[in-house]
């Protein structure tokens, strides 16, 4: 796909050149033997401190195999069938994970979050239609995330993004997607769902972290490492020092993953936005973080790889005209970057809110982004000069637009529609947030996600209960 990043081919480069520069330099911590030993065995240095130093000849040999095996990454839906694929100039947008708080739909207060949310809110938007899945939700439980999983495949056929505290989690979770494909080998074949793996920013690779990535390379199941270098928090506050940071922790994972299997599918990129310097909270609405989505698609387009993305959320805590703005110009910025997997659409409250309410919105906002965004049709029906020829010269009767054929026909494909809540100077009779409560009340009392067998959902319920 032919497409123009944000980030010219020189500043890549001289990006990559700061990354490696930190990989030679600095190094990586790496507390996982196995992890240690396959990059020391294949050429990489120990300092005095035991630090990681990884050469660039390394890098050149993981980003070679990352080419041929993770250039093109097929993901598919929950029945087998292909979803999304996963390459530099694509996007798809999807909710996010681990929200500790919910906006209770019926008593419109902020709670903690319960396992049954995650059903409600994955149905909210897999109604919306988003391309893939996240679980949105998290109780406050231990070993919960199997949990979530298992709530979110019974409600979206749709493919998943997943999280994971520590490496027993991540196996537990893929023992459901196993299970739901009909197997280890029906998995690799065709993946349905994309693990989210970080650092420890700055270059710390800890035992749980390499852990996971090391099951995810062994079977070939796609993967992020995805840092959370943030500017001011956990990297240098400049965007630059922060994305050559977080850019050589996923080179850095990269040759690691690759060291153990060759065949490794990995997404690029990392999370870099902002900290709050008066509230040391780190920012969802921050323009820092739409810029920093679109360095890391330019970079993933530059290596030739799928991109790692945000988009749609907020640091307001209700679905208001603040979180309207940051929301939009975020799915503006990744669609217009051509960022891959962009997540977190609808996250309110600095990441620790869902709202249905959002998922509904933003959801709405990426339609009309990309109505904003699309190529001009040149076809001969959207030039239209027999339309125009039969109006100017009043053939059989018609003399406007609105009366033509080529109206009717055309005006859905060529026009945004708004939904009826949208105010086109048409009289409504409740607020916005209260018509989107309406939205989300008819999702969930007529929208029906496509069921999972019911023997799968035994088997799934047959495993939880043996943890």
């Amino acid at each position: 796909m032919n497409y123009t990043p944000l980030l010219s081919p020189n500043e890549a480069a001289r990006l990559h050149a700061a990354s490696l520069a930190v990989l030679s330099k600095t190094g990586v911590k790496v507390d996982h033997p196995e992890a240690r030993d396959l990059l020391l065995s294949a050429g990489a240095h120990q300092d005095s401190e035991g630090r990681i130093l990884i050469p660039a000849h390394l890098v050149a040999d993981a980003l070679e195999k990352a080419r041929h095996s993770a250039g093109h990454i097929q993901i598919y839906t929950r029945d087998g069938e292909p979803a999304i694929l996963l390459e530099a100039g694509r996007t798809y947008f999807g909710p996010g994970s681990d929200a500790l708080e919910i906006r209770d739909l019926h008593t419109g207060e902020i709670r903690p979050a319960v396992l049954t949310d995650v059903a409600a809110n994955v149905t909210v938007a897999d109604a919306v239609g988003f391309d893939f899945m996240m679980t949105m939700a998290l109780p406050p439980d231990d070993h919960v995330y199997p949990h979530v999983y298992a709530q979110l495949i019974q409600h979206t056929a749709r493919p998943a993004v997943v999280t994971a505290a520590d490496f027993d989690d991540m196996r537990q979770t893929y023992r459901i997607a196993e299970i739901v494909a009909g197997g280890q080998q029906e998995l690799r074949a065709k993946p349905t769902l994309v693990a989210y793996v970080e650092p420890i920013s700055p270059l710390h690779f800890d035992d749980e972290g390499m852990a996971k990535l090391l099951f995810m390379a062994e079977n070939g199941y796609p993967s992020l490492f995805a840092a959370g270098a943030n500017c001011g928090a956990t990297a240098p506050v400049t965007m630059a020092g922060a994305v050559s940071q977080a850019n050589a922790e996923f080179l850095g994972g990269l040759v690691v993953a690759t060291l153990k299997n060759e065949h490794a599918r990995m997404v690029s990129g990392a999370n870099s936005s902002s900290m709050d310097m008066r509230t040391s909270g780190v920012c969802y609405g921050s323009p820092e973080w739409g810029r920093a989505v679109a360095i890391y698609a330019g970079m993933g387009a530059f290596y030739g790889l799928p991109s790692w993305g945000f988009a749609g959320g907020s640091d307001a805590e209700e679905p208001n005209a603040q979180a309207g703005m940051e929301a939009y110009e975020s799915i503006l910025l990744a669609l217009q970057s051509h960022s891959t997997l962009v997540h977190d659409m609808g996250y309110l409250k600095r990441g620790y809110l869902y709202d249905p309410r959002m998922l509904v919105l933003t959801g709405l906002m990426v339609k009309r982004a990309r109505k904003l965004l699309a190529p001009l049709d040149l076809s001969s029906a959207a030039l239209a000069a027999d339309v125009i020829d039969d109006v100017a010269r009043v053939h059989a009767g018609v003399d406007n637009y609105p009366s033509h054929e080529h109206t009717f026909e055309h005006f859905r494909s060529a026009l945004w529609m708004p939904p009826a809540y949208w105010e086109r100077g048409q009289e409504l009779d409740a607020s916005l947030p209260e018509l989107l409560t309406d939205a989300v009340e008819d999702i969930l009392a007529t929208h029906t996600p496509t069921p999972l067998a019911a023997d799968k959902i035994a088997a799934i319920d047959q495993y939880l209960h043996s943890l």
